[in-house]
């Protein structure tokens, strides 16, 4: 599913963002990276998501050079991959059925098909009270919960996520958490970025980053 061979980023012929990372990711496994802030986890996703070209070495997803894909072929690759960005990238003076909307929209999907996809995930992320107040009017966990729906509404096979558990509190982090690994289980395949231990990580394969470099992996129990 995605392979980073050698990789490496430099930022400003002097900022080392990622030092010679090489990794094989499976179709439908969880991977964790983790690391402190700084550690190249964001870069690495916007690496593997077309957003960033490396310096050094090659991304590989779906069998596909990502960094020498026409636009075109580079779009229909995101169209099969969700991204949970950090900043969240939510519209704040949409609604949020809208925000979710907006990608099954862009899909071409039908006015039915689209109302009955946002309910259903609106619901299962427990945002189903608030799906006509603005996006900007959200707690930090519901804007986070909201960023998750619009990065799996068009049923994605590869999920990215940059730190996702960011603004939330031990107990909703929790609630995050299951959720990503009931979307494991439906055979998403998962890289997940965060700077935060939790007790689940048994569970996943964990790679640590520090300073741009691959440290160390751990497969899950």
């Amino acid at each position: 599913m995605i392979i980073l061979d050698n990789v490496s980023k430099v930022y400003h012929e002097t900022v080392h963002a990622l030092r010679d990372v090489s990794l094989h990711v499976e179709k439908g496994e969880f991977c964790f990276l983790l690391g402190p802030s700084g550690a190249g986890k964001s870069t690495l996703l916007k690496l593997i998501f077309g957003l960033e070209h490396p310096s050094q070495g090659s991304v590989y997803v779906k069998n596909r050079n990502v960094e020498i894909l026409e636009r075109s072929q580079r779009q229909a690759l995101r169209r099969h991959t969700g991204f949970v960005f950090q900043d969240f990238r939510l519209i704040d003076d949409w609604t949020v059925y809208s925000n979710a909307a907006s990608i099954l929209e862009i899909q071409g999907k039908s006015h039915v098909a689209i109302r009955s996809r946002v309910w259903r995930m609106l619901k299962w992320v427990g945002l189903q009270h608030k799906v006509y107040e603005r996006a900007g009017n959200l707690s930090g966990g519901e804007r986070q919960r909201l960023a998750l729906v619009r990065a799996i509404i068009g049923d994605p096979d590869l999920l990215l996520a940059d730190e996702p558990f960011g603004s939330l509190d031990d107990e909703m982090t929790r609630y995050m958490m299951n959720m990503f690994f009931k979307l494991h289980k439906k055979g998403m395949t998962i890289v997940l970025a965060s700077h935060r231990e939790d007790p689940l990580l048994d569970y996943v394969r964990v790679l640590r980053l520090e300073r741009g470099v691959l440290i160390s992996e751990k497969d899950g129990t």
